[in-house]
């Protein structure tokens, strides 16, 4: 699987917490205060300290455009991100 070649992989970021509707703010809900993209920010500074090249995540059809936005590309089995530019 060329998608995990040289890389590390996480399932997908999960932030437990009061649901909301995408674009919905209310006070003290985990949802929608970049909590996911500091995880997804660690995973990818660890991952580079133990020396890969790209990280690799499972992600479900309704969260794909969040790993895109985010740099994630589209893989043959999982969206994958290169750590080399970080």
């Amino acid at each position: 699987m060329d998608d995990l070649t040289g890389g590390a992989i996480i399932r997908e970021v999960h932030v437990f917490g009061q649901s909301l509707a995408v674009g919905a703010e209310q006070n003290g809900a985990a949802q929608h205060t970049g909590l996911g993209t500091e995880l997804l920010q660690q995973a990818e500074a660890i991952a580079k300290q133990h020396g890969f090249e790209r990280l690799a995540v499972i992600s479900a059809v309704g969260t794909r455009l969040y790993y895109l936005e985010r740099g994630f590309e589209r893989g043959e089995f999982y969206q994958v991100k290169s750590l080399n530019n970080l």
